[in-house]
């Protein structure tokens, strides 16, 4: 697949169907790529330009209205960022860029060819504009921007969103021991630096091919963020050989590493959505993990008596505001009512692991959402709250929060 216009008629149909339908953006890549036997160059090229376009979204857009009199026809607006992000982000000749993208359009909206034209190369004549409103800057809905520049500091907000215009690095955890793995994947040619918030966290370049990584095959690391990896740290068992329950567990990072810091104890990774399960079941597989039963159920009913668990990990369902370096589609799934919304589900999660957590057990509440609706609100309604901490959106990890629970009485 060599054709440069049909990569563009696929990024733009992606776009749609995040910018318009609400779905995700990787699920909807991988299906492409995977369906097309796509080379990897064409691979690489499909996602440069879905994930630019979303994390540049509110400048691009500045950009091209400029331009415009009236608002397009949706695909023509896409199309319209999708050339703009090319002509100020990628290194494609102007010419191609703007009669790439005419091209692509023609098959969903052909009258708007010309228009497009037009605009594109108005762009492409013209600097980008040097005045965008403060949301703009900061890549972020009005609304996200809003409200987190009420609870952070505006400061902080574009501190963290300029971390968040950057491609996420790889992180792993290294079950081995750390620095002798590293100093093997760098004499092997990767570049591998320790993470700062895990002693098991390994930072690699985001195109690093990880079945190509010094112990793979053998299981000595999984791919989780170190955000994760801290949040999951937090987990505590009194008894050596105690049961850990792993709610809301694929793809099975926190479930691998709690294992691994427990080796005899039993740990239950708890998956509500069986499409996900294989996945987590390969990885514990990779791993030699022996001491986990999977088990599919819905952690808001769980089968198990009252006061009857050692230790818990929640990494509840969220909105994913905290992973928008990974993830940059997160920031047009929701609305200003989701965090609010989403927290129900979260404190009803959180109500029914206490129920079967024995007095005193240790509990951590995680979501990978750095929305105070989603974080503090959740966990101020409950009693034990021993801990708290929310990490921004950085360099070198995902934004995320986690308390850590003793049960009460």
């Amino acid at each position: 697949m060599n054709n440069p216009v049909n990569i563009r008629m696929f990024a733009l149909n992606i776009l749609y169907a995040v910018l318009i339908q609400k779905h995700k953006a990787k699920a909807s890549i991988e299906h492409i790529i995977s369906e097309q036997n796509w080379e990897p160059r064409d691979a690489a090229l499909l996602r440069e330009m879905v994930y630019g376009v979303l994390r540049y979204y509110y400048a691009l857009e500045a950009d091209v209205s400029r331009f415009i009199k009236q608002k397009p026809e949706d695909h023509s607006r896409i199309a319209l960022l999708l050339g703009a992000y090319q002509l100020r982000h990628m290194r494609i000749p102007d010419h191609a860029a703007v009669s790439e993208t005419v091209a692509a359009i023609k098959p969903y909206v052909s009258q708007d060819a010309g228009f497009i034209n037009a605009v594109l190369r108005k762009v492409s004549d013209s600097e980008p504009p040097k005045k965008l409103k403060p949301h703009q800057r900061a890549e972020l809905p009005k609304w996200m921007y809003t409200s987190w520049r009420e609870a952070f500091g505006a400061d902080t907000v574009q501190d963290m969103m300029q971390a968040c215009k950057q491609p996420a690095d790889l992180c792993l955890a290294v079950f081995k021991h750390r620095t002798a793995w590293i100093e093997q994947a760098v004499a092997q040619g990767f570049e591998a630096t320790e993470g700062e918030l895990s002693p098991y966290a390994v930072l690699l370049d985001a195109k690093t091919n990880v079945a190509k990584l010094p112990g793979y095959a053998e299981g000595e690391f999984i791919v989780i963020d170190q955000a994760a990896q801290a949040a999951t740290l937090g987990v505590c068992v009194s008894e050596e050989k105690g049961h850990i329950l792993d709610l809301c567990a694929a793809p099975g990072g926190k479930t691998a590493l709690l294992a691994k810091r427990f080796p005899k104890a039993n740990v239950t990774a708890i998956e509500l959505n069986p499409k996900r399960i294989p996945r987590l079941q390969e990885n514990l597989k990779r791993l030699d993990i022996e001491n986990v039963e999977m088990m599919q159920a819905d952690a808001t009913h769980l089968p198990y008596k009252d006061n009857s668990v050692d230790a818990m990990m929640l990494d509840a369902p969220c909105t994913a505001s905290g992973t928008l370096r990974r993830h940059p589609d997160a920031k047009f799934l929701h609305d200003k009512e989701s965090p609010e919304q989403v927290a129900v589900l979260q404190k009803e999660l959180l109500t029914e692991a206490l129920r079967v957590l024995k007095p005193s057990g240790s509990l951590v509440y995680a979501v990978c959402s750095i929305h105070p609706q989603e974080n503090e609100a959740v966990v101020n309604a409950f009693h034990g709250v021993q801990s708290t901490q929310r990490l921004f959106p950085s360099l070198t990890h995902d934004g995320f929060f986690f308390a850590q629970i003793i049960k009460q009485g």
